[in-house]
């Protein structure tokens, strides 16, 4: 049921990554009216990012203070719905970036607190099927997201998409409060160790490495008006551009996860970033709405390739007890690089060349997969502890 209430709100937020970049278009503007549309695209989705960002190690540390999730996880529904609504109230480019803002802040103070308890109702054996579950669920509602906003704006107006995805907010509220109870961790839980504090550099340089995935990933957001002029294409499959990657991320990320627990998940890593920079590359050159499709499901697959080991390697790392604090530290990077990835895109595209981003962002993946490859150590199989240590 938890995956299941963040399966509506995800729908919604992922409706949001299509219809926002392309609703400014419509939308005045005093403070940033010399700002370029892409420039403007890219900074509606870096605020929702960075405060989100910001907010989770914050409400994070208050929750586990607290010894409290669920009423994290109902204060960022709540904060869902109302922002959603408004969006069909704004009447300025301004006003839309504050309701980003605040709609951050909500939405982030959700993520650590479902982080802490899918892991407390999973045992250590269940665990990473439960993660999975979890993440699946998430991966589709967001990708067939932005082609349901695409289609609801494209035949009955943006007003109509941004009602639905309060909707869908109020749905995911009424679930959580309906049949999700609270989970507490009991005195003793917390476990430390030396090791986890050895393997701290190798949980950052991950998160370093998925920040600049996201970077590629999201600054294709903020181009969407862009592209809609260059390739003449529609709402709807602009929609069905930003969904493909995660249709063949969902797709790979389970046979790539089970291979990675063959020859090991650092190699795929390191793999899936180097040769996602050509993919990103040729998304600056692509001629067609088709074309751009099927570069973005390519670029699904190495993301697939990226991510899933990078969790679970991460979870390897952190030894379950530790393993809510340090995927935090995996998804903050990750919303990080949703924030920065579209400003990142956009200012480039708007006051260099339409190119030129693309070509930053397959740099800094190969410098992210040179920092895999030299500072991250994986634990032999079999255990990442000596068995002194588990039993100390």
């Amino acid at each position: 049921m938890l995956s299941f209430s963040r399966f509506c709100e995800d729908l919604g937020s992922g409706m949001l990554v299509a219809l926002v970049p392309l609703y400014i278009a419509d939308l005045g503007s005093s403070f940033f009216s010399g700002l370029p549309l892409v420039a403007k695209a890219g900074l509606a989705m870096t605020v929702f990012g960075l405060f989100s960002a910001l907010s989770q190690p914050l409400m994070g540390r208050l929750s586990d203070r607290l010894n409290m999730r669920r009423p994290f996880i109902i204060f960022g529904l709540i904060g869902y719905t109302l922002f959603s609504f408004l969006y069909a109230r704004v009447g300025s480019y301004e006003a839309l970036l504050f309701i980003r803002l605040l709609q951050g802040i909500t939405v982030g103070a959700t993520i650590p607190a479902v982080i802490a308890m899918v892991t407390r109702i999973s045992t250590p054996d269940t665990r990473g099927k439960s993660v999975g579950i979890y993440t699946t669920i998430r991966g589709v509602a967001f990708g067939l997201g932005p082609v349901v906003g695409g289609a609801i704006a494209g035949r009955y107006g943006f007003d109509a998409g941004f009602y639905c995805c309060a909707l869908l907010g109020v749905v995911s509220f009424l679930l959580v409060s309906t049949f999700v109870r609270e989970t507490s961790e009991e005195p003793g839980d917390k476990v430390g160790s030396e090791y986890e504090n050895d393997e701290s550099g190798s949980i950052y340089a991950l998160a370093g490495a998925l920040l600049m995935m996201m970077v590629g990933i999201m600054m294709v957001v903020a181009l969407l008006p862009e592209y809609e002029a260059r390739l003449e294409a529609s709402e709807f499959s602009l929609g069905v551009a930003v969904s493909a990657y995660i249709f063949a991320r969902l797709l790979f990320q389970a046979p790539l996860g089970s291979l990675s627990d063959r020859i090991g998940r650092k190699k795929l890593i390191i793999g899936g970033l180097f040769l996602s920079g050509p993919i990103v590359i040729g998304m600056g050159y692509v001629t067609s709405i088709g074309q751009l499709i099927f570069a973005r499901a390519l670029q699904g697959l190495f993301v697939a390739a990226i991510d899933t080991p990078a969790m679970a390697l991460a979870a390897d790392l952190s030894e379950g007890s530790s393993l809510s604090s340090k995927l935090s530290i995996i998804t903050t990077a990750q919303a990080a690089g949703m924030a920065f990835g579209p400003i990142f895109g956009g200012l480039l595209a708007g006051y260099v060349t339409f190119t030129t981003p693309f070509y930053a962002c397959a740099g800094l993946m190969g410098l992210a997969g040179l920092v895999v490859m030299k500072k991250v150590k994986e634990p032999k199989r079999g255990g990442g502890l000596p068995t002194s240590d588990c039993e100390n």
